[in-house]
């Protein structure tokens, strides 16, 4: 399969560092060919422009040239017409010789307007001061014509003065014209030569940006194959998960934020007897109906607030027996603190529930078969040690001794067993009433004082005052209290201390019982409240028990509304404690 992982670029065109997505990368490179591409047109418009103004020059040095022959043209034919007027006298002639002078003049005023350069419009001041005094002259030449005669004309008006300003204008006009010529040659030399740099700019420019264009091209094209590629690997990967979800016997499924099935397996259709089409998308509450969701309401709940949650709930299945079923609900977070949905996997306990059942009344039904003649050998090993048969000898009356005592862990292994059995199915019938914990501890102190002497331990209890009462069975908390008095006892070192604590907080009351033993490894605190759970220590198991007193306890408390644990103790040692709701006060005292 082709490699779809990533799509390599030249290295001249790699990110810094290689950390931007392609998506920024392929982005820079669109912008920066866009960039060329603008900067390509500026050039090209910007050439257009100095196209256009030097055209502007030409054409303004050209009217200036123009316009000047046109004074210089106007000049000589009113010169040509005073000559006329000179030599006829007729005043038709002096009439066209004025209207020829006043075209000058305004010929004059016009060529003027148009110079732009500064050394330019020197020149036609100095052309325009020429040309009046020309002028000037001519008019003095019609004057003297009318007051002296033809012979004081010719001489003023082709004199030495008529020679020095025709040879004036003649001067300032050849300056004119070299100065414009030289001005337009630079003019279109400045604009071929920025012509041809602004053509080479655009030529490559638009050539490395229409380059630059077609790489992004090619690595868009790569980077959609690549994706292609990876999407058929993604669906051949999704098959394969469908084939070993479907393989899988319990139910794999996906719930979104509204609660809709979005992804499941075949064995919620087989549970359901329904297809995929029916199932996919319905609620929970849909397709298990109304009351069976209800068992399973706080889990959802919970597992939309971001924790993860274990629970068991009966199934109904039409035509067949309900099935047991173990739920496990994981959050899908989005972001985090933000749960999109969660991840189902329900699994069929039923046979395993069944086992156990059948273990249980196993249990149950042998440890009752044992109790009654464990009890009656008990009695009889007792009257034994106790000379109702007549005296015995030593070593006969210590095997009895020894005998009686594993009698009697055997009846408390019984009774502890049947205890259990009765507390896991619900089977112990409670007493429920007020309790004053600090009584009911004092009790157990007293019936634990000769427990704790043969250990060599004190027994110490402090308690708040005024602690509230609980709901509970005495007789049942009597068993924990002595349960957790007695373990203390027996890992406490000689002559330790083993303090009860009761005190109120919160709403609730907590018995404590600490000792300063060696304390509990943490490999086994986890396990501490399960059936048969010991401490494996050589040590440990010197101290007789029957691993159920705990797991008793905590079915005990749970039952009666509270929790039950334990944590290390500082300076060495351990505290077991247990809390229970406080009941609540009223006038009566209570």
């Amino acid at each position: 399969m082709r490699d779809c992982r990533a799509v390599k670029l030249p290295s001249w065109m790699r990110w810094p560092g290689g950390r931007a997505s392609f998506t920024v990368k392929i982005n820079f490179l669109l912008f920066l060919g866009l960039a060329i591409l603008l900067a390509v047109g500026s050039l090209a418009y910007r050439s257009i422009d100095v196209l256009v103004d030097s055209g502007r020059f030409e054409s303004d040095t050209q009217s200036e040239r123009v316009k000047l022959e046109t004074v210089v043209g106007a000049m000589r034919h009113a010169e040509s017409l005073l000559n006329k007027y000179l030599s006829t006298g007729d005043t038709r002639d002096l009439a066209n010789f004025r209207t020829a002078r006043a075209q000058c003049e305004a010929a004059i005023g016009d060529f003027r307007a148009v110079a732009g350069d500064t050394d330019q419009r020197r020149r036609m001041d100095a052309l325009k001061l020429v040309f009046a005094e020309r002028l000037e002259l001519l008019d003095r030449g019609v004057q003297a014509r009318m007051e002296k005669g033809l012979q004081a004309a010719v001489a003023l008006v082709y004199g030495a003065d008529a020679l020095r300003l025709n040879q004036r204008v003649e001067s300032l006009t050849d300056e004119f014209r070299l100065f414009s010529n030289r001005s337009l040659q630079l003019r279109q030399e400045e604009t071929a030569f920025s012509a041809g740099t602004v053509g080479f700019m655009i030529l490559w420019g638009t050539a490395f940006a229409v380059a630059l264009l077609a790489w992004a091209m090619v690595v868009i094209h790569r980077h959609q194959a690549g994706r292609q590629a990876a999407e058929h690997a993604l669906r051949a990967s999704e098959a394969q998960l469908r084939l070993i979800t479907d393989a899988v016997p319990a139910f794999i499924g996906y719930v979104d934020r509204s609660g809709r099935l979005q992804f499941h397996n075949k064995a919620i259709e087989s549970w359901l007897d329904r297809g995929a089409e029916a199932i996919h998308g319905r609620t929970l509450r849909e397709l298990f109906g109304g009351e069976t969701y209800q068992s399973m309401e706080r889990g959802v709940n919970e597992v939309l607030a971001g924790k993860a949650m274990h629970f068991e709930f009966a199934l109904p299945v039409a035509g067949r027996r309900a099935l047991d079923v173990s739920a496990q609900l994981v959050p899908r977070f989005e972001a985090p603190g933000t749960v999109s949905g969660y991840y189902v996997l329900a699994t069929d306990i039923s046979a395993l529930k069944e086992v156990g059942r059948l273990k249980n009344e196993f249990v149950a039904t042998v440890s009752h078969e044992l109790r009654t003649p464990l009890t009656s050998i008990r009695g009889s090993l007792g009257m034994l040690a106790g000379g109702v048969t007549g005296t015995l000898p030593d070593k006969s009356r210590q095997l009895v001794t020894i005998a009686m005592e594993n009698s009697e862990r055997l009846v408390r292994l019984v009774n502890d067993i049947l205890d259990s059995e009765k507390l896991l199915d619900s089977s112990v019938e409670m007493n429920i009433r007020d309790i004053d914990l600090g009584t009911l501890v004092e009790r157990a102190i007293r019936e634990n004082e000769g427990f704790a002497g043969t250990h060599g331990v004190r027994l110490a209890f402090a308690a708040d005052v005024n602690v509230p009462k609980v709901s509970g069975d005495s007789d049942r908390l009597l068993q924990v209290v002595t349960n957790l008095i007695s373990n203390a006892c027996k890992f406490s070192p000689q002559d330790g201390e083993v303090e009860v604590q009761l005190h109120s907080a919160d709403g609730a009351v907590e018995l404590s019982v600490s000792d300063r033993g060696p304390g509990v490894p943490a490999e086994l605190r986890g396990r501490l409240f399960e059936r048969f759970a010991q401490l494996d220590s050589s040590d440990s198991r010197r101290r007789a028990g029957t691993g159920l007193g705990l797991s008793i306890s905590r079915s005990i408390i749970q039952r009666l509304g509270g929790s039950i644990g334990h944590r290390a103790r500082e300076g060495g040692g351990s505290t077991f404690y247990f809390n229970l709701p406080e009941m609540p006060q009223t006038g009566e005292g209570k």
